[in-house]
């Protein structure tokens, strides 16, 4: 690979962090989805310039996950058929795709396990935190094998900042959970 490619990798990946930072700062949830979407596409396009296939093909699958979520389906066994498929199509255009080896697992693995994690857990946030932690730390290491060091150094800032949210709001939960336990010793 030669360092224009690297460069212009990077220089997408960059765009996708700076997207995904303007998502954190909508307030509704169809808002904060839909600049993902956007910042899906800058993490395909640098992940196909710095030929790692299968997390662009992850990229693919969260933006039908994105969309998905986005447009909340009424009907519970269609909704299950559609979540189901849409994880079943990431596994599957990632193995398809894969062009590193074991390490191309990778991010298949990251978006299968945030892919449960956001269908499974939608209002759990604190089970949302510690899945988007365990997506970031796989993200990063395929990041650095396919030279997207801009990529790799995000994943780490991000897993990094949410363990720290989720330590601090710990202690915050800590205290109204002991309430809890003890307003139910009370009553038996």
């Amino acid at each position: 690979m030669d360092i224009k490619e690297i460069v212009v990798g990077n220089v997408c990946s960059l765009c996708a962090m700076v997207t995904d930072s303007i998502s954190g700062t909508r307030k509704k949830h169809r808002q904060i989805l839909a600049v993902q979407i956007v910042s899906q596409f800058f993490y395909a396009a640098g992940s196909i310039i710095l030929k790692g296939y299968s997390s662009t093909a992850q990229n693919v699958a969260a933006v039908g996950r994105n969309l998905a979520a986005m447009f909340e389906i009424k009907n519970k066994t269609v909704k299950y058929i559609v979540e189901w498929s849409l994880i079943a199509l990431g596994v599957v255009l990632g193995v398809w795709f894969n062009n590193r080896g074991l390490l191309g697992y990778l991010p298949i693995v990251a978006n299968l396990e945030y892919s449960v994690a956001v269908f499974r857990f939608r209002d759990r946030e604190r089970a949302l935190k510690y899945a988007f932690i365990a997506n970031m730390v796989m993200y990063a290491a395929f990041s650095a094998v396919i030279m997207n060091y801009v990529g790799a150094a995000a994943n780490v800032v991000v897993a990094v900042t949410t363990a720290i949210s989720l330590w601090k709001t710990r202690k915050k939960d800590a205290p109204e959970e002991t309430e809890n336990l003890e307003i139910s010793e009370d009553k038996a």
